[in-house]
């Protein structure tokens, strides 16, 4: 073994509490800047960055926005289904074409809905208000002025600001953007996250495990949770547990915007990734004083943000969710997540000691909350989970029946 790669375990400096670390990480994280044209079609989810004027009237004609016939409004002034007023039908007016003519006193257009209103016209009598008979149509209801239609730019009037950057796109968004004629929209471009997992223990997956290996697990569900928040997962694999090997790793932190290390952030013989930081980066914190998860680093090297996360899978996935996923949203420029809680009773008496911040994920079952919380190792902690629940510091079980506040994972 190297010079360099012979150290002694030493225990965690004082530990950052929760509220604490995320402060220093918003602190450090800006969003993205750069741009790009997408078609509109592969556009949800992400981030608009131009400002949308609607460029003409949308709709950009007055159309029926029922089935029926489009009258003059005061043609049926009085009419009822007892007492009906009859009208002269003059033609139909379907979707995709314009009536070529007009409709004069004492006449009628049968129209389809979304169907341009022909001139003269300015309201729409249902047709279920109406009885047809051969060229004459019976009106069984008045209809006031602009009754049953809408006015050319009722919906976005030309010159109109629509939206602005900033905004996330969803199905509605790109609706809009299609009524305008959009092919492409620029949008922000989604941050690149390196992740990497180390240590010697740790084996790619379609490799015949070795006599104490374990496959890799933190870079499938660290990529699941940077492609679910904006970001792109960029999966290096497994480097070698070594100085050299992680500094050669690091040297090329700039060709991403954020990095995510599984693995070597704990302080162990053969943990080196805070030793690499000491010297390449700066480290703003390491270790938090939550449970699971202690050994979580936040730190950058060349400007860029570096996050070292715990070997264990399930500490590794619980602080993806606690503290990478802050920090991903607010660089690709999606709102904060929501988080859904809901107050359920406990099915069992949870007793479980610590000095730190607890997250305990649970399922829920008949209406309760049960614990499913193993060892930070157990990925299953987390494959059973439909949330978790909190315990402040100080507080170490729950009662069976206990009033507990769970915040949902999947929703």
């Amino acid at each position: 073994m190297g010079a360099e790669q012979k150290m002694t375990m030493k225990p965690f400096g004082e530990l950052m509490p929760r509220l604490q670390a995320l402060e220093i990480i918003d602190n450090h994280i800006k969003p993205i800047k750069g741009t790009k044209k997408i078609p509109i079609g592969e556009s949800n989810g992400r981030v608009i960055a131009e400002n949308v004027v609607a460029g003409f009237d949308v709709p950009p004609f007055p159309r029926a926005s029922m089935d029926g016939y489009a009258v003059k409004a005061k043609d049926t002034t009085g009419a009822t289904e007892k007492k009906p007023i009859a009208l002269k039908l003059i033609g139909i007016q379907h979707t995709g074409g314009v009536f070529d003519g007009t409709v004069n006193d004492g006449e009628c257009l049968e129209i389809a809905t979304g169907a341009p209103m022909p001139d003269g016209a300015d309201a729409v009598v249902m047709v279920e208000y109406t009885n047809k008979d051969g060229e004459e149509v019976s009106i069984e209801g008045q209809v006031a002025p602009l009754r049953n239609m809408a006015e050319a730019g009722a919906d976005m009037t030309k010159g109109t600001h629509v939206l602005s950057p900033g905004k996330t796109i969803t199905p509605g968004v790109i609706g809009a953007l299609a009524a305008l004629g959009y092919i492409e929209g620029e949008v922000y471009r989604k941050p690149r996250v390196a992740i990497y997992s180390s240590g010697p223990e740790i084996a790619p997956q379609g490799q015949a495990l070795k006599p104490g290996q374990i496959y890799d697990i933190n870079s499938y569900t660290l990529a699941t949770v940077i492609e679910a928040n904006g970001g792109v997962a960029v999966v290096i694999g497994i480097v070698e547990d070594t100085v050299e090997s992680i500094k050669e790793s690091l040297g090329s932190a700039s060709e991403h915007d954020l990095w995510v290390v599984s693995g070597g952030s704990s302080v162990g013989t053969k943990d080196l990734f805070s030793e690499v930081m000491e010297e390449m980066g700066t480290i703003y914190f390491h270790g938090v004083k939550t449970k699971p998860g202690k050994p979580t680093l936040f730190g950058e090297v060349d400007g860029t943000p570096m996050f070292g996360m715990p070997g264990y899978p399930t500490s590794c996935l619980n602080n993806s969710y606690v503290y990478l996923m802050p920090a991903l949203r607010k660089m690709a420029r999606l709102a904060p997540k929501h988080w859904v809680k809901v107050k359920l009773p406990m099915g069992h008496e949870m007793v479980s000691k610590s000095d730190r911040e607890q997250f305990i994920t649970v399922r829920i079952e008949d209406g309760k909350a049960y614990r499913v919380y193993k060892q930070s190792g157990d990925i299953t902690s987390m494959t059973h989970a439909d949330g978790f629940i909190i315990l402040p510091i100080g507080t170490n079980k729950a009662d069976e029946g206990e009033e507990v506040e769970v915040t949902l994972l999947h929703i």
